[in-house]
């Protein structure tokens, strides 16, 4: 019965963890639309998106405390994070495309309705973005085609906007 006690103690932690760090994010993301108004349209997929990842840190996070022996949750909660900060930082893969998104996001004043122009291996991409998804960036190119650009390719690349 003690050590049913000491997992609940953790879960209640663990949620109330999990409520502070969301309010604390969506405040940001508000704070961050309210300082640069052409983030709305976007405003409610990162808000998706930060919620989903909190989620699923929060479940991970649950079931490690109810079914793994808690001796071993260090060890598991290194090896999920180091997994996860290798696919955060590697190559084209869909954890960086969506950090990118994010990144984007909060720090670049790109926008839908902007004409953008990005070097890529010396042949210019040009076109007015029409959408800013978590994996792509689409534009609408000056002959009416539509290209989809990873967001990750924003960051190896100088754009133009």
């Amino acid at each position: 019965m003690e050590s049913y006690k000491i997992q609940l103690i953790e879960t209640l932690f663990t949620l109330g963890a999990f409520l502070t760090i969301r309010f604390i994010l969506n405040y940001f993301v508000k704070l961050t639309v309210l300082k640069a108004y052409f983030k709305l349209v976007e405003k409610k997929e990162i808000l998706k998106m930060i919620n989903l990842l909190l989620l699923i840190s929060f479940f991970a996070i649950t079931i490690s405390i109810w079914s793994v022996k808690q001796e071993n949750i260090l060890l598991v909660a290194s090896s999920l994070l180091t997994v996860f900060g290798v696919a955060l930082f590697a190559e084209m893969s869909i954890l960086s495309n969506i950090t990118a998104c994010l990144i984007l996001f909060f720090q670049h004043p790109i926008k839908i309705g902007d004409f953008i122009s990005i070097q890529q291996d010396g042949h210019p991409l040009e076109g007015e973005v029409i959408e800013i998804s978590y994996f792509f960036m689409f534009i609408k190119t000056p002959n009416r085609g539509t290209l989809s650009i990873p967001n990750t390719l924003l960051f190896k690349n100088r754009f133009h906007d």
